[in-house]
């Protein structure tokens, strides 16, 4: 099995648990100094460089096992490239001081910033377009923290899962405007971000209200209970060719850079054959029932994992 060649039991393991992995060097560095010029030209996502940073490693084979066999074709990538911030910005955010320079506001994609059906009420019924899994390639060294590093709420999956399948039992929808999650509305300002919110209320939008306590080390402006959520996440430390892979429902980000050169990550969203938006206004058809579904076990979509017997058993422990 591409499984078991590419990752260990423990990082089967990790990825359960965690909600994230790392793949040491599972992209070589052929590949990665391609991309990387093909970067430098401006060319975009689409292009055959970026593309066989996916499609011409491991990576392809073992996402494609992991998911059960058939994921939706991959064409396009998110190309990251993160400057150093200022000194003079580093402890600033969104014009603000923040209440540590190690405090950081993550979000899971697609959550609460597609507007909906409403012409006059974007937010309401607004879609969620997720996806089964988020691939990242690093294309420079980030073994030290605060290099701009992908970094993510560890078990977060979890959490959001449950509160998503806690909105199913109520009967739906999922997502804003469902059983105990209030809209929060938001007006977009030069800079901002439906994640970050806008002050003086900074939570963020894209992250289900129980997840909001999480973090190595949460800190609030103002009381927990009525506050500002300003958790820390746990940053991830890769170097060229390295490769993580996180659960969809793993809310994450990216750290502060204080470092001197460009931070280069290449993302893949990837998809399970029969994984699509789910859209609150349709929520008792068969098709958003399957939706809700993905969206309350975490695990639903990959078959990968329960496939392999000493994983499973080892689950069980």
């Amino acid at each position: 099995m591409i499984v078991d060649n590419f990752m260990t039991l423990e990082q089967r393991c990790e990825l359960v648990k965690e909600g994230v992995v790392i793949l040491p060097q599972i992209v070589s560095q052929d590949l990665c100094w391609t991309a990387i010029e093909a970067i430098k030209r401006k060319e975009g996502g689409a292009s055959d460089a970026v593309q066989a940073l996916y499609h011409n490693s491991p990576l392809r084979s073992l996402l494609q096992e992991l998911l059960g066999g058939q994921i939706l074709p991959v064409t396009r990538a998110q190309i990251a490239v993160r400057m150093p911030t200022p000194t003079s910005q580093i402890d600033i955010y969104m014009g603000r001081p923040t209440p540590s320079p190690f405090d950081w506001n993550g979000h899971v994609d697609g959550i609460a910033i597609h507007p909906g059906p409403h012409p006059n009420d974007p937010d309401y019924e607004a879609p969620i377009m997720s996806f089964s899994a988020l691939v990242g390639v690093a294309l420079s060294e980030q073994t030290k923290p605060d290099c701009g590093n992908f970094a993510v709420l560890r078990g977060s999956h979890l959490t959001n899962a449950a509160f998503f399948s806690h909105q199913a039992s109520k009967g739906g929808p999922l997502g804003p405007g469902g059983p105990d999650w209030p809209i929060e509305p938001w007006h977009r300002q030069p800079g901002s971000n439906a994640s970050r919110g806008q002050w003086p209320d900074v939570r963020p939008r894209m992250i289900p209200p129980p997840t909001r306590s999480m973090g190595d080390s949460p800190r609030y402006v103002g009381e927990p209970e009525n506050g500002s959520w300003w958790p820390s996440a746990t940053q991830q430390l890769m170097s060229k060719g390295d490769a993580v892979i996180a659960h969809y429902l793993t809310c994450h980000g990216e750290s502060r850079h204080v470092g001197k050169k460009p931070r280069n990550m290449v993302f893949f969203r990837i998809k399970h054959h029969l994984h699509t938006e789910y859209r609150p206004r349709d929520h008792k058809t068969a098709e958003m029932h399957y939706m809700a579904k993905v969206l309350s076990d975490p695990w639903l979509e990959w078959n990968g994992l329960e496939a392999d017997k000493n994983f499973s058993s080892s689950m069980g422990k």
